[in-house]
C-alpha cells in the first residue's frame, strides 16, 4: 500500500476510549476513528443486526478460525454492526466497495489491492 501511495483508515463502532485497546491488540499505527453513533456505517450502507452476526456462515467461519488457533479478545463497541472496505480515489472516485454480509465475510484482498492506484 505504501509503495502505491495509499493509506489505511479504520473506523470502528466503539467509543473513543476503546481506541487505545484496539491499537495495543492490533498494533495498527494509522488513523483510527470511533463512531459509536454508527452514522458513518449507515451512510456507507453497511449491514446491521443479530442475524448478520450469528449468520450460519459466520458460525462456520468462527469454528474454522477457532480450530486454527485464533481467539477473539474482548469485544468493544456494537457487536452487531458489520464492516466493509472502501478504496477511495483518485479524486472523488470510489474505486472499490465491499460490504460484509455477515460477521467474518471479508473483502478479497487481491480485489482490494487491484483497486489501489
Amino acid at each position: 500500500m505504501d509503495r502505491r501511495g495509499a493509506g489505511l483508515i479504520v473506523v470502528g463502532p466503539g467509543k473513543p476510549e476503546h481506541l487505545k485497546g484496539f491499537r495495543e491488540v492490533t498494533r495498527f499505527a494509522g488513523p483510527l476513528y470511533a463512531d459509536p453513533s454508527l452514522a458513518s456505517f449507515r451512510v456507507a450502507g453497511l449491514a446491521y443486526g443479530w442475524s448478520r452476526t450469528f449468520h450460519p456462515r459466520s458460525i462456520l467461519k468462527g469454528m474454522r478460525a477457532f480450530a486454527a488457533g485464533f481467539r477473539q479478545g474482548v469485544r468493544r463497541g456494537n457487536p452487531v454492526q458489520q464492516g466493509g472496505v472502501f478504496v477511495l480515489g483518485p479524486g472523488d472516485r470510489v474505486s472499490y466497495e465491499w460490504r460484509d454480509r455477515f460477521a467474518g465475510d471479508h473483502a478479497p484482498l487481491p480485489a482490494v489491492l487491484a483497486a489501489l492506484p
